[in-house]
């Protein structure tokens, strides 16, 4: 009679776990397993801490930082008019976790404190595959477009436009590895060229007492039937940084090939920025040979670029 209960008791055991087998042609909620297993909860943690309470135990601070790996994309008129499709380039991100300790210390009555000590450990890493694709647009000859990409921690690589020649549309593709597709939208006026107006010469004129600065642009037939507007701040050398201010002088131009100023010291327009005139107020530098040297830039006046004033440096160094 005892074995017949007991096999009634191991049917009805059986009868309610079928109960609870899952039927696979109604799907499962694989939401609920991917939380669980991200959610870092370890039962053995439990037992150790209530195994082992008496020893100082670790814990993690919540502070967690992410290392930022980015990549530089350039562009420029020698890659075409067409549409434009970058490398791949791999971005990889660490976490580091802070986690903290307990450190008993004795001092000298045998008093017993503790000290809390830290240290950063990784976690977990990511990795991307990141391009750009532009669809088709002019760039002018001098012009370069540059954008960064970055990675960092968990979250989806950004786009940051440094320099660009359009106003773009930005579509993000993909989901592990990201292509930013570009679209222009209308021009954008970039900086001038500052290479694009270069040094040729200073010379002085003993004749007539005059200096002549000579200089060529590489754009001329770009910004054709546009203005150039060259200026020239003088000085004579001085012993060590005693420079002394002769003046300046702005002349503006039709676009060419090359350009000349020629100016003698004594019409030179002498206003200069504030304090400038009282630094060199009453110093005679009486060493060495009367040298002369411009410092120069440059401003185009055209649609095709801004207006920004391109400070090309200082001139060789002439006597008279």
């Amino acid at each position: 009679m005892k074995k017949i209960l007991a096999l009634l008791i191991c049917f009805a055991f059986t009868g309610a776990a079928g109960a609870q087998v899952v039927n696979f042609d109604q799907g499962i909620n694989t939401k609920a397993v991917v939380d669980h297993y991200y959610d870092g909860y370890d039962d053995s943690y439990d037992n150790y801490n209530n195994n082992f309470n008496h020893l100082p135990s670790a814990h993690i601070s919540g502070h967690s930082r992410y290392t930022r790996d980015c990549a530089r994309f350039s562009f420029s008129a020698a890659d075409g008019e067409g549409d434009i499709l970058s490398q791949k380039v791999r971005l990889r991100s660490t976490e580091y976790v802070e986690e903290c300790y307990q450190v008993p210390v004795v001092d000298a009555n045998g008093h017993t404190t503790y000290d809390q000590n830290c240290y950063e450990r990784p976690g977990q890493n990511w990795s991307e595959g990141v391009q750009i694709s532009i669809k088709a647009r002019k760039l002018l000859s001098w012009e370069r477009e540059n954008f960064e990409v970055c990675l960092e921690g968990p979250w989806n690589p950004d786009l940051n436009i440094d320099d660009a020649a359009y106003k773009y549309n930005v579509k993000r593709i993909g989901n592990y590895d990201t292509l930013f597709e570009l679209t222009p939208e209308h021009k954008i006026a970039m900086n001038p060229d500052k290479d694009g107006i270069q040094f040729v010469d200073l010379k002085y004129n003993k004749a007539d007492e005059t200096y002549t600065l000579k200089v060529k642009d590489l754009w001329a037939k770009d910004y054709a039937g546009d203005k150039v507007m060259l200026k020239v701040d003088f000085y004579k050398d001085g012993w060590w940084f005693f420079n002394s201010y002769k003046g300046k002088k702005e002349v503006t131009f039709t676009s060419a090939d090359t350009y000349e100023i020629t100016f003698a010291e004594k019409n030179l327009e002498k206003s200069v920025d504030a304090g400038i005139q009282e630094d060199f107020k009453g110093v005679k530098i009486t060493k060495g040979k009367k040298k002369y040297y411009a410092k120069w830039g440059f401003k185009r006046i055209s649609k095709l670029s801004t207006d920004k004033f391109m400070k090309k440096g200082e001139t060789p160094k002439i006597t008279q």
